[in-house]
């Protein structure tokens, strides 16, 4: 790729690739080359909990380096190359072992590459500036052995921003400059030996280059190897053991909850918030960490403690037109990079989205229903009751009985459901509908919300704010139907809009209206048809538009393609209605997907083209993987399969007529945590019916399988 001693031709403003820390990419080149070529990639494995990437490679055929003037080649596959990168406490660790598998020595000449301009995460993204900050010159330090370079840059927000670059080997210049550094050196392998390179790289801050308190210099491979292992065999994840006699799917387990412990983060306050996605949304967002707390439920009930602290920690106190902050309105999503802290995005935080704020209030329902946490529902309860207020009063504006948006900051979303796309809600005729806005599934979770909160009023003995809240739920349910449900095509309305006309389109939004129980009996078991025909069900999963309907394209992003987290919330919907023909047949395709997965994961969407035969589906290009709500969908299919629910004095745990796939005919959960209580239990599938056995059982609670 790169001459001897040639600078890279990838530049960090080509490419959406780099090492980024708080929104910002502080390395875009991270290159290294031997004898002037970059290695033959081999493989590539995740390990230690997304912690660790292990890039195995080896030599192209290349003259040597040797000095003497000698014209000897080596051979391709002369050497095994392997770079280990490791991030710990937000420090790359990152060692290079080359290992001579001939019986000769050999000479290389190894160079590094390393720069960037530190891009703010919406520069990588596209967004344009007038104007940035400036690079500034780059530091050259040896101290102690090490070779450090730091390169420097003043952002407009008037902080300076540094990467600190710390190599362990000798090396001579090759170029410095205020963006780009490179660095070579000579080193020679003896005959069937191994030689290491070492280097750190820390953001901000200087790094000590301790690895779990080791200098990191004379921590071996086999030893840092050992030292991660050692640090992941216990997590958050333990003691719960999930495992099927599909072997497909127990992979599938481990690599979701991989990918959530990847994407969990510690925030101020010591809340442990999963991000929503790599690589552009690697950042807080309101909706998608509570999906992703409501799908891990009961699973892994941590983290959803995580996400209510952080949400209503910066649950909103005024009103801001430019982030569209509002008294009880819960965030959207929130950066940290120079453009947001500079105000010229308003991610700082950004609250336009309708519908986290009744979605809060639905996952501590179900929080408090699981782990009986009594203290901190007491805590929480004047933020729950101050995003009550928000429903009321700042969501309902024009008093007619629904929430609604419209965007108030001229850099702000269009649309503010989970379909946010500037295009995703539309009429028959495929115009775009004019704000304010009401989604239908937004009205169901507003009903959920106040039915989750009647619940929880009457637990700590507040009838009357009880009786108040479901009142208002059930006018809310009454006020629905009247006006959502299209009598004639027997489906929910996509929306109402600004004149409040229909938007008499069929979409995977009324699946969501199911899971929020707003939807009558009558009106649900039209629905299930609708979601399960040949128009929105492609043999993948539930298509977000149907594909009848004049914008349904599905390659776009929400009109047509299909996301598992969607088909995740929609199945624990039919489960309620119990529609568990149509859950079984959803989530056997679901399952599919997964098998015709390489690496056994659920993106974040893929495209709505029908199943043919056993084709996979057709992957969106740019969708997240890792994703955290597609990684939950896994556990929250389970739930709603097993039927699982509790009663919120968790008197009684039901299984109400749990079910299996044909490709999963048992399934065992070890070390399901309740309260005061623990359980192990296994369920198996017969020809005619599925048995739930108790395997172990300590505590006080009653299961229920209820047929």
């Amino acid at each position: 790729m790169n001459s001897l001693g040639e600078a890279p031709r990838v530049y960090s403003s080509n490419s959406e690739l780099g090492f980024y820390c708080n929104d910002t990419r502080y390395l875009g080149v991270w290159e290294m080359t031997f004898n002037g070529l970059a290695p033959v990639a081999l493989a590539s494995e995740l390990r230690f909990g997304g912690s660790t990437v292990v890039f195995s490679m080896t030599n192209p055929d290349f003259p040597s380096s040797d000095t003497s003037g000698s014209e000897e080649r080596v051979p391709r596959d002369t050497l095994l190359i392997r770079r280990i990168q490791t991030f710990f406490e937000d420090v790359l660790f990152e060692t290079v072992e080359i290992k001579n598998f001939s019986a000769t020595p050999q000479s290389l000449e190894v160079q590094q590459w390393a720069g960037g301009r530190f891009d703010d995460i919406f520069e990588v993204r596209g967004y344009p500036r007038l104007k940035r900050g400036k690079a500034l010159t780059t530091e050259e330090i040896v101290s102690e052995g090490q070779r450090i370079s730091i390169l420097n840059y003043e952002g407009l927000d008037g902080r300076v921003r540094k990467t600190h670059i710390h190599r362990f080997f000798s090396a001579e210049k090759i170029r410095v400059s205020p963006s780009l550094v490179g660095y070579f050196t000579r080193i020679e392998i003896t005959a069937k030996s191994t030689l290491t390179l070492k280097t750190v790289v820390s953001f901000d801050l200087p790094s000590e280059c301790k690895f779990y308190g080791e200098n990191y210099a004379d921590v071996s491979v086999s030893h840092k190897m050992r030292l991660l292992h050692e640090a992941t065999d216990s997590t958050l994840f333990s003691p719960l053991v999930i495992q099927s006699d599909n072997a497909i799917l127990n992979r599938s387990i481990i690599n979701a909850q991989t990918d959530i412990y990847m994407l969990l983060t510690e925030e101020p306050g010591n809340c442990l918030y999963p991000y929503a996605g790599i690589p552009w949304f690697s950042a807080p967002f309101g909706r998608d960490g509570i999906i992703t707390a409501y799908q891990l439920l009961p699973w892994y009930p941590s983290i959803a403690r995580g996400v209510l602290d952080y949400a209503f920690s910066l649950l909103g106190n005024k009103s801001d037109p430019f982030t569209e902050e509002e008294p009880g309105r819960v965030f959207h999503e929130l950066r940290r990079g120079e453009m947001s802290l500079n105000r010229e995005v308003p991610f700082i935080p950004y609250y336009g989205s309708v519908d986290a704020t009744p979605l809060v209030l639905i996952l501590l329902n179900e929080y408090i229903r699981w782990s009986l946490d009594r203290v901190r529902l007491e805590n929480w309860w004047p933020f729950a009751m101050k995003a009550m207020d928000w429903i009321d009063k700042w969501g309902d504006q024009d008093g007619d009985g629904f929430v609604e948006y419209c965007k108030r900051s001229p850099s702000g979303l269009i649309n503010q459901g989970w379909k946010d796309s500037h295009d995703s809600v539309m009429h028959a005729d495929g115009s775009l509908a004019v704000p304010p806005i009401r989604l239908c599934e937004v009205q169901g979770y507003v009903f959920r919300a106040r039915m989750g909160m009647a619940s929880l009023s009457l637990f700590l003995g507040k009838e009357d704010l009880a009786a108040r809240f479901r009142t208002q739920a059930l006018e809310l349910k009454s006020l629905f139907t009247e006006r959502f449900w299209n009598s004639e095509g027997q489906f929910i309305h996509l929306a109402l809009d600004g004149d409040a006309v229909p938007c008499a389109v069929r979409s995977s939004n009324m699946g969501q209206c199911l899971w929020s129980l707003i939807a009558t009996p009558e009106q649900a078991n039209q629905v299930t048809q609708m979601l399960m025909s040949d128009a929105m069900f492609s043999g993948h999963g539930i298509r977000t538009l149907a594909s009848g309907e004049v914008s349904y394209n599905p390659l776009s992003y929400h009109n047509g393609s299909i996301w598992p987290h969607d088909n995740s919330i929609i199945m624990e919907g039919f489960r309620s209605y119990g529609h568990t023909a149509a859950l079984e047949k959803l989530a056997f395709a679901l399952m599919g997907v997964l098998e015709s997965s390489k690496d056994f994961r659920l993106p974040e969407l893929y495209c709505g083209f029908r199943k043919r035969g056993k084709e996979p589906p057709i992957p969106y290009q740019v969708a997240c993987k890792p994703q955290a709500w597609a990684a939950g969908s896994i556990f929250l299919m389970l739930k709603a399969m097993l039927g699982l629910s509790i009663d919120i004095d968790q008197a009684h745990l039901v299984f109400n007529s749990p079910l299996l796939t044909s490709k999963m005919n048992f399934l065992e959960v070890k070390g399901l945590i309740g309260r005061d209580w623990e359980l192990d239990f296994s369920v198996r599938r017969a020809k005619k019916d599925t048995f739930v056995e108790i395997d172990r059982k300590r505590g006080d609670v009653r299961v229920l399988t209820v047929k």
